[in-house]
Formats: structure tokens, C-alpha cells, sequence
């Protein structure tokens, strides 16, 4: 019980000086100057411009051209699916009439 006990404590201590430790560290770490953290806003700021963004507007104007093919696609395909559908319809009655010949003697 005892060595449970004084194992608890020294591994509270041991928290408590990791703790001071990195508060320390932080206290010590200098603050990044002003004009730095406008130069790094500044550059990502401007990269987004000349990189980024023209990237996502080709994306866009991609998109807006693929709609438009499959649009005219859909209304070119339509009524060849159309004619394709009632001929089949057509072709699967015919074989049932055909069969229904065939049963009667």
C-alpha cells in the first residue's frame, strides 16, 4: 500500500514538473513580430489569387460545359431510348403471340 501510495506521488510530481516545464517554454518563446505575420497573410492571401482560385473557376467552367454535353446528350438520346424501348416491348409481344400460336394444335 505503501509503495502504491509513493508511486502516485512521484508520478503527480512528475506531471507537475513536465507542466511548470512547458509553461516555462512557452513564456520564453518570443511573439512573431507583426510585419511577419502580414507577410505570411499577404502570401497566402496572393497565392490564393494567382493559384487556387483560377484553378476552382476552370473546375467550374468544366462542370458548366460537362452539363451542357449531357443535356443535349439527354435530349438527343431520349427518343432513340423512346423508339429502342417500344421495339423491344414490340419484339417480346410478338414472341409471346408466336408462342401461344405454337401451344394450340
Amino acid at each position: 500500500m505503501k509503495v502504491l501510495v509513493a508511486a502516485l506521488v512521484l508520478l503527480c510530481a512528475g506531471s507537475l514538473q513536465a507542466a511548470m516545464v512547458r509553461r516555462e517554454a512557452e513564456e520564453a518563446a518570443p511573439e512573431p513580430p507583426v510585419d511577419d505575420f502580414f507577410t505570411r497573410h499577404f502570401q497566402s492571401f496572393s497565392d490564393f489569387m494567382t493559384k487556387d482560385l483560377p484553378q476552382k473557376l476552370q473546375a467550374q467552367e468544366l462542370r458548366s460545359q460537362a452539363e451542357a454535353y449531357l443535356d443535349r446528350a439527354n435530349k438527343q438520346l431520349t427518343p432513340l431510348a423512346q423508339e429502342l424501348k417500344s421495339n423491344i416491348v414490340g419484339l417480346f409481344s410478338s414472341l409471346l403471340d408466336f408462342g401461344k400460336s405454337e401451344g394450340q394444335p
